[in-house]
């Protein structure tokens, strides 16, 4: 036998011993590893999926459940916090805290009146070093400013999903760090909205003390799971005057 026909048996032998069809199950083992490696990946679609169906079952089931037992404890620790600040802090903390325990008056909310309580925000918090002062009548006081609020609803593409979501923006053109927003969330065969999260206004207990009132007004809707009717989704305010009255001098 010469060269030429031991290579071709050797050839025939691996094409009927079974060895090609081994290898071809393997790379299909690791065609089909590498392709649920990919669906569920961090970025994956199988991964996202799976989330937004979770979210969409345990995060309303979290939002209802009451953590009133954990407020003696809250308190410990908040006592704890004020003990070691100032006297100032202290005020502010204890403001805050009787602020975010305080059952909700009511068990639904307007939108607008969302919208009414930021526009006192703005006017209790605005920065006036860039207001021009004016003097009429012998009442200083400095230019009005102006807020916002406009309804984002989310676009869920190809997703089906039992909820509508939203973000609500709320702005102020003289003074962006008063600029904040809020995520609700509904049952698409609901019609009243919930708060799902507060974007930046959440914070633990340490921050307690730099909390405003319209940030403590947003948590105790929040905590109350207060219902919140979208009566309007854009308002705008361009005649609010700041609290702050500047220094006058007629001389």
């Amino acid at each position: 036998m010469n060269l030429e026909e031991r290579i071709a048996n050797a050839v025939n032998e691996k094409l009927t011993d079974g060895t090609v069809e081994k290898l071809v199950e393997q790379q299909i083992e690791k065609a089909v590893k590498d392709a649920l490696e990919d669906v569920f990946r961090y970025s994956g679609k199988g991964r996202k999926m799976i989330e937004e169906r979770l979210n969409e079952v345990i995060v309303p089931v979290i939002e209802r459940h009451g953590f009133n037992q954990y407020i003696v404890k809250l308190d410990a620790v908040l006592t704890d916090i004020v003990n070691n600040t100032s006297l100032e802090d202290n005020k502010k903390i204890l403001e805050n805290f009787r602020g975010l325990m305080r059952e909700p008056e009511k068990k639904e909310i307007k939108l607008s009146e969302i919208f009414e309580e930021y526009c006192k925000h703005v006017a209790a918090n605005v920065n006036t070093d860039d207001l021009e002062a004016h003097c009429e009548d012998g009442e200083p006081y400095y230019d009005h400013v102006t807020a916002q609020m406009e309804v984002e609803h989310e676009d869920k593409g190809w997703f089906n999903s039992s909820f509508d979501d939203c973000v609500v923006k709320f702005t102020c053109d003289e003074d962006k760090d008063l600029n904040c927003q809020i995520k609700l969330y509904k049952y698409k065969t609901e019609e009243k909205w919930n708060l799902r999260h507060l974007g930046e206004t959440f914070c633990d207990i340490n921050s307690l003390r730099g909390l405003s009132e319209f940030e403590v007004f947003l948590m105790t809707l929040r905590r109350g799971f207060v219902d919140i009717i979208m009566d309007t989704e854009s308002e705008y305010d361009s005649d609010i005057e700041p609290d702050e009255k500047p220094e006058w001098s007629l001389s």
